[in-house]
């Protein structure tokens, strides 16, 4: 059989993923920060990217947010104290977080634990990692009256509702 080629404007109708949400990705490193929200991204989730915490601060003002993933970078207590800063809000009091950091910082999930609903991932990343601890942690069951308030549901095949 010839291997069929499809020219420049051709269309190929590809599945769309299923997931969404709005995710805040911060991320001083803009490599790091493109390719957080890519994986994100083609996933089916909507990004909205800061390199700082005041873009981040300003952002939550600004959007409805489902997560932030945030990488740590040299300065885990600056990222705790961002999501501190961001869960002040009154529409991201119960928003989870990610936290992404290198392995310095080994012991970040217990320094987090007051936080709640913070997961923590250390690098390098397997992008099916990130996407298996960003579905768990939008869809927590603390989360569940968020959720309705918003009239969000749960897109994943298997999820009944009650």
């Amino acid at each position: 059989m010839e291997p069929h080629f499809l020219g420049p404007g051709a269309k190929v109708d590809r599945p769309r993923p299923q997931r969404s949400g709005r995710v805040l990705v911060v991320d001083a490193s803009p490599l790091s920060l493109i390719a957080l929200a890519g994986v994100l991204d083609a996933e089916g989730f909507v990004c909205t990217c800061a390199r700082n915490p005041a873009a981040a601060l300003k952002a939550a003002q600004q959007e409805t947010l489902d997560l932030v993933v945030c990488d740590v970078g040299d300065d885990a207590p600056a990222a705790l104290q961002l999501i501190t800063d961001i869960r002040t809000m009154e529409t991201c009091r119960d928003l989870p977080a990610v936290l992404i950091a290198e392995s310095q910082w080994a012991g970040l999930e217990k320094k987090s634990q007051p936080l709640g609903a913070v997961h923590c991932l250390f690098k390098p990343l397997d992008p099916s990692s990130l996407l298996a601890v960003v579905d768990q942690a939008m869809w927590m069951p603390h989360l569940v009256n968020t959720h309705r308030r918003r009239g969000s549901r749960p897109t994943r095949s298997g999820w009944v509702n009650l």
